[in-house]
């Protein structure tokens, strides 16, 4: 089967979201090291800011080649719970954000990436979206052969 539209629209919206997080955490780096490394109990950790970048890359690669590839339910569902959680991170950070904790640089890049990851999930839901991962419009799975 051809990848829908709405896959496609996904995919770049999906990536877009990851390139921004990359920028994010580009900027945001000197930053994490310096409250790491101000802190005698979180000095020793700071190779696990590698850690938690390469992470990230991992999982949002690995769940972007499941869902547009292969056209994994599981991972559609990954994708949604996790831009949801990003969203709700977004919004109780949002007073500290607003407050000046962050840069203005930093807080468009996290409204940039927050926007896309909804954005892509939503493409997640639209009908010829649905197809793709084999669900009809009642919204059950297509039984093989039917």
């Amino acid at each position: 089967m051809q990848r829908p539209a709405s896959i496609v629209t996904f995919e770049r919206l999906y990536l877009a979201s990851l390139a921004v997080s990359l920028i994010a955490w580009a900027v945001d780096w000197p930053n994490m090291q310096a409250r790491l490394a101000s802190n005698p109990q979180t000095k020793p950790f700071g190779w696990m800011l590698f850690v938690m970048l390469g992470l990230n890359v991992v999982v949002t690669l690995l769940l972007w080649f499941f869902t547009t590839r292969r056209a994994s339910v599981v991972a559609k569902w990954i994708v949604v719970v996790l831009a949801g959680l990003s969203a709700l991170r977004f919004l109780f950070n949002l007073p500290a954000l607003l407050g000046g904790a962050i840069s203005a640089t930093s807080l468009i890049l996290s409204v940039l990436t927050t926007g896309l990851s909804i954005a892509a999930a939503a493409m997640l839901f639209r009908i010829d979206a649905r197809a793709w991962f084999g669900e009809d419009l009642t919204g059950d799975l297509v039984e093989d052969g039917e």
